[in-house]
C-alpha cells in the first residue's frame, strides 16, 4: 500500500460520527467546566500583566530606575559608614550625598551624536562645554563630568529630554565637617569609601560592617548613651566610634602648635596630650596637616602621622629613662655624686656637655636639672649594658605602642651582640643620641613615670557604639617600666629639673610641673654637624597628682637651637589651655 493509500485509510476509518441531540447535550454540559476553567486562567493572566505594568510605571516614575532607551544605569555598591564622634559630642566624620553626573562617550559616538545636542546639553546642565566634550572624547562606558553637582543639574541630566548617554546618580561621600581638626587621628577613605589612614584605616571593618562577627568581641557591659551623644547617634549603620579626643583641647593644641612653626620659622612639629592613668590620647596634632575630604590636593609627606611614624633622635629628654631605670636597678640614689669633668673619651670617642661647660663633683639631683651628657654617660656605664637595654624596652623603646592608629615606626635601638654597637653607642644612647624613637613613645615613657611606673596603651577611640549601645574600650596595662616608688623618685627630680628653668616656677601657674627639655643635634653624613636642632619638652601635671602628660616637639627652629627658649614657653601655653579645658583643679603640692 503506497503512503497515500495509508492516509486515505486512516482518515476514513477516523472520521466523526454525526452525534444525535441528545449526545450533543450530553457533550455541552461536559464542556461547561472546561471553559469555564479556561477563562479563569485567561484572567488570572492578564492581571498578573497589568501588576507587571503598574510596578514598572511606579519604578520609571516614582523611583527614576527606568533608564532612558539605550542608557545604562550602572550598578554600584555603595555602602554606609558608622559616624566618629569626639568624646564631647562633636560630629567629626559622617556620609553625606554628592550628586555626580557622568556619560558613555562610547554610547555617544555609536550614536553619532551631534555637536549642537552636546552645546545644549552643556547649557542645560550648567557646565562648559569643553568639560563634557573632554568626557565625551574619553574611552570606555563612563567618564565624570562632576561629582559635586546640585539637585537642579542632576534632574536636568536625568530629564526626558536629556540625550540617553548622559545621566547623574547620587553617591555617597565621607565629610569629616571639622575641617583639618584632628586629621591625622581621623585619617581619610578613598572614593570606594574604604578606610586609608587614620582610625578611618584601624576601624575600617567596624565603620564599613565588614566583618558581622566583630559585634561578638564587643568590649564589657553595654551603657545607655549620654545625652551630649544623642544628637548624632547611633547612626543609620548601629555603628559608630567615639574618641578620646577633646574638641576644644585640639584645637587649642593645633592653633599653638600653629603659632609656635610660624613663630620659630620651624620646619615641622608635633603635639601630643595624654592621660597618664589610662593611656587616652585627648588631643594629636601634627604640622604640615591636610584636609581629610581633600588631601589629594596635599603632599603625601603631610598625610604621615609623625607623632607615630617618625622617629627622631630625642636628646636630653632621654636622661629621665636612664637615670629612671638606674634608680630602679639601685645602682644610684638621688644623692649619688659624680665628678663631671665636662670631657668623656670611650674607644677614641669623645662625649661633651653643652656648650663645653663642666661641674666638677655633683648629685644625679642637679645632673638632671643641669642635663649634664657626662654625668648621664656615667651613670648608664654603672648601671651595665644588661640593665640599660632592659629598662629601654620596659619602657617601650624598639617596639610599637600598639596604638589603634595603624602602622607604626617601633624606632631604632642598637643592642649589644648587633653589628657596629660598641660601648660608646649605649653610653650615647643614655643622653639620647644614637637611638630614635617616635614622639608617642616618648610621651607614653613619660607617662609611666607620671602612672606610678606602669606603661600603659595610648588609646585612641574611646568607644564603641553598636545599634544605640555603648560599650567602652577599657585601658590595657603594657606592663611595669619601674617600681612605684622608682617612679615617685623621678617625679621628684623631674618637678626640681623645671624649677630650675629660668620660667620654671611660674611655668603653669597655681600647679606644680615635672618634666624635662631635649636639644636634640641632627646627625648628617659627616657627624653632629649641623647648627639645626631638634627641640623638645615632655611633661606632667600637676607633679603631686598626674592628670595630663604633655609633649611638644619642633624639628629646626631657626629662631633658636635651645628646647628651653623654643619648646618649653609652648608647653607653657598648652599647658595652660588644658587645666582650663579639662577643668583640672589647681595643685602646687611637692611631689
Amino acid at each position: 500500500m503506497s503512503r497515500r493509500d495509508h492516509w486515505a485509510q486512516f482518515a476514513q476509518e477516523t472520521e466523526a460520527v454525526e452525534p444525535t441531540p441528545k449526545e450533543r447535550k450530553r457533550q455541552s454540559q461536559d464542556s461547561q467546566p472546561m471553559y469555564q476553567g479556561r477563562v479563569q486562567l485567561l484572567v488570572f493572566l492578564f492581571g498578573v500583566f497589568l501588576l507587571v505594568v503598574i510596578a514598572r510605571l511606579i519604578l520609571w516614575q516614582v523611583f527614576g530606575l527606568g533608564a532612558r532607551p539605550g542608557q545604562v544605569v550602572a550598578q554600584t555598591v555603595d555602602p554606609a559608614r558608622g559616624r566618629i564622634l569626639s568624646s564631647d559630642g562633636l560630629l567629626l566624620a559622617t556620609d553625606i550625598f554628592q550628586w555626580e553626573i557622568s556619560v558613555d562617550p562610547l554610547n555617544y559616538r555609536e550614536s553619532k551624536g551631534r555637536p549642537e545636542t552636546v552645546t545644549e546639553t552643556a547649557q542645560a546642565i550648567g557646565v562648559p562645554v569643553e568639560t563634557l566634550t573632554a568626557a565625551l572624547a574619553q574611552d570606555g562606558h563612563w567618564a565624570p563630568i562632576t561629582r559635586e553637582a546640585t539637585q537642579a543639574q542632576c534632574d536636568a541630566a536625568n530629564a526626558e529630554e536629556a540625550p540617553f548617554w548622559i545621566t547623574c546618580e547620587s553617591r555617597r561621600e565621607r565629610l569629616h565637617p571639622l575641617g583639618t581638626l584632628g586629621a591625622h587621628i581621623l585619617g581619610f577613605t578613598n572614593m570606594d569609601h574604604e578606610g586609608l589612614a587614620g582610625v578611618e584605616a584601624s576601624y575600617n571593618a567596624w565603620l564599613s560592617q565588614t566583618e558581622a562577627a566583630f559585634t561578638e568581641k564587643l568590649p564589657g557591659q553595654p551603657q545607655s548613651l549620654p545625652t551630649d551623644w544623642e544628637t548624632y547617634l547611633p547612626s543609620p549603620t548601629g555603628r559608630d566610634l567615639v574618641l578620646n579626643m577633646v574638641a576644644p583641647l585640639q584645637y587649642l593644641a593645633e592653633k599653638r602648635l600653629s603659632e609656635a612653626v610660624v613663630k620659630h620659622q620651624a620646619k615641622s612639629g608635633t603635639v601630643i596630650i595624654m592621660d597618664p592613668r589610662t593611656g587616652a590620647v585627648l588631643a594629636l596634632a601634627n604640622l604640615p596637616t591636610f584636609h581629610p575630604d581633600k588631601y589629594s590636593e596635599s603632599a603625601p609627606e603631610a598625610w604621615s602621622n609623625a607623632a607615630v611614624n617618625e622617629a627622631y633622635e630625642p636628646g636630653s629628654v632621654m636622661k629621665i629613662v636612664t637615670i629612671g631605670g638606674a634608680l630602679d636597678a639601685k645602682t644610684i640614689t638621688p644623692d649619688t655624686v659624680f665628678n663631671d669633668t665636662g670631657r668623656l673619651v670611650i674607644n677614641g670617642q669623645a662625649i661633651t656637655n653643652s656648650e663645653g661647660r663642666a661641674l666638677g663633683w655633683v648629685t644625679v639631683r642637679q645632673a638632671l636639672a643641669s642635663s649634664l651628657n657626662v654625668v648621664s654617660a656615667q651613670i648608664c656605664d654603672e648601671m651595665g649594658s644588661d640593665n640599660f637595654y632592659r629598662y629601654l624596652r620596659q619602657f617601650g623603646f624598639g617596639k610599637v605602642t600598639e596604638i589603634d592608629l595603624g602602622p607604626e615606626n617601633p624606632g631604632i635601638v642598637k643592642r649589644p651582640g648587633s653589628l657596629y654597637w660598641s660601648k660608646y653607642d649605649q653610653l650615647a644612647n643614655s643622653f639620647g643620641q644614637g637611638i630614635s624613637v617616635t614622639p608617642l613613645q616618648m610621651i607614653n615613657a613619660t607617662a609611666a613615670i607620671a602612672n606610678g611606673g606602669t606603661l600603659m596603651q595610648p588609646q585612641i577611640v574611646q568607644s564603641l557604639v553598636y545599634n544605640g549601645q555603648v560599650y567602652r574600650v577599657p585601658s590595657r596595662e603594657l606592663g611595669q617600666a619601674i617600681q612605684p616608688e622608682t617612679a615617685r623618685t623621678m617625679t621628684q627630680l623631674m618637678t626640681y629639673t623645671v624649677d630650675n628653668y629660668a620660667s620654671g616656677p611660674n611655668l603653669v601657674p597655681g600647679y606644680r610641673v615635672a618634666g624635662k627639655t631635649g636639644t636634640a643635634e641632627i646627625p648628617g653624613s659627616k657627624g653632629y654637624t649641623s647648627a639645626l636642632t631638634i627641640v623638645s619638652f615632655v611633661g606632667f601635671l600637676p607633679a603631686a597628682d598626674p592628670q595630663i602628660v604633655i609633649l611638644v616637639k619642633l624639628v629646626e627652629p631657626k629662631t633658636s637651637r635651645w628646647a628651653e627658649q623654643v619648646a618649653l614657653p609652648v608647653f607653657s601655653q598648652i599647658a595652660q589651655d588644658a587645666v582650663q579645658t579639662l577643668k583640672i583643679q589647681p595643685d602646687e603640692r611637692t611631689p
